[in-house]
């Protein structure tokens, strides 16, 4: 079950994959579109990194084993079918959740805005910056995958969908947990960080953690947290997978 600190969290470590406070605040409605479609962009790409490859076959396996037979032969599914379609829902429903988060925080933030957002964006620009950017993929796409499954899983619980859990923090699946990047790109980026003598990289880092702590503060000002995230962003998820043979229910 996610609490609201833990919400504030999840946005202010992923909120490097979206536009700037600044930009978020001036968007048009046709830039809002396009924003909304950069997050779609960024789950597919996270669904195709190694990571999310090894989550998607974990999913493939789960739903091979809990899928009802019967109800495979009588809807004419083969059980190859089930990962690529699985795919397919936890995409879905997993970029409908990020979009959703992010609302929320948007609304929450949109008038209070981060006094030096012009600079940090232009920092983006510079050589170093765009290579520890880049070094930091891995991490991001990560978090998105975890955050996904996590209350994917969570919500299943809850709801009573009879799918095993597929995160490796739900499963225990050592092999898994092994493929998970993060602790290897931080400390990637901690070395490169630490050896780099360049200003711009080491003012990039300083804005990006006072961003980070300014967000917070906003976002814990709204006097009525967001809900946990499963209950808010996944309910309806168990009808799709009904048409995969899940069963859900007592």
């Amino acid at each position: 079950m996610l609490s609201s600190p833990r919400t504030i969290l999840v946005v202010l470590l992923l909120s490097a994959a979206w536009p700037t406070w600044a930009q978020a605040q001036k968007q048009t409605q046709r830039q809002a579109q396009q924003q909304t479609k950069d997050k779609a962009t960024l789950v597919r790409e996270a669904f195709a990194s190694p990571y999310g490859k090894a989550l998607t076959a974990e999913l493939g396996k789960s739903l091979r084993a809990s899928a009802d037979p019967v109800c495979l032969t009588d809807k004419g599914l083969a059980v190859d079918q089930l990962e690529p379609r699985g795919r397919d829902i936890v995409i879905t429903w997993g970029t409908r959740m990020l979009e959703g988060a992010f609302a929320r925080i948007d609304r929450q933030t949109e008038d209070n805005p981060f006094a030096d957002a012009g600079e940090l964006e232009s920092l983006r620009g510079n050589t170093d910056v765009k290579r520890y950017l880049a070094m930091e993929e891995p991490l991001r796409q990560a978090k998105i995958l975890n955050l996904i499954f996590e209350h994917f899983d969570g919500y299943n619980v809850i709801s009573r969908v009879k799918l095993g859990p597929v995160s490796p923090f739900g499963t225990g699946n050592e092999a898994l947990l092994r493929l998970n990047p993060i602790d290897t790109t931080e400390e990637k980026l901690d070395e490169f960080a630490g050896k780099s003598r360049s200003k711009p990289l080491k003012r990039f880092l300083q804005l990006s953690e006072e961003a980070g702590a300014a967000r917070a503060a906003a976002i814990k000002k709204t006097a009525s947290p967001p809900p946990p995230l499963p209950q808010t962003f996944f309910k309806g998820v168990e009808s799709d997978l009904a048409e995969l043979c899940i069963r859900s229910g007592t």
